[in-house]
């Protein structure tokens, strides 16, 4: 499977849409995300676990918690890289290329 599969497989549920709409605001632990859902706390922690194997989240424990942020990185690339392959979309890939290489310059 390529990460564009992967990708939109993971993009293909409106639950995960709107988890990755919130984690695009702030931080956040499934505790603070299972609030906004009226689902189980086990269908919510399957939902992060697909966008994290798609590397659409990435997460880190503090303390008994563990906490998921958007992976904007990878989110970016593998939309370039869907795009890249449209010649209509061509010009948004290709600017997307000169940002990244201008960012990582400042570095």
């Amino acid at each position: 499977m390529t990460k564009c599969e992967d990708f939109f497989r993971a993009l293909s549920d409106q639950t995960r849409q709107t988890i990755l709409k919130m984690l695009e605001r702030k931080e956040m632990c499934v505790c603070e995300i299972l609030q906004a859902f009226e689902v189980s706390q086990p269908t919510i922690s399957h939902h992060l676990d697909i966008l994290k194997r798609a590397g659409l989240i990435e997460s880190k424990r503090k303390g008994q918690n563990i906490y998921y942020s958007l992976n904007k990185h990878w989110f970016r690339e593998c939309c370039s890289d869907f795009l890249s392959t449209f010649e209509c979309c061509a010009d948004l890939a290709q600017a997307h290329k000169i940002k990244k290489r201008a960012e990582e310059a400042k570095r």
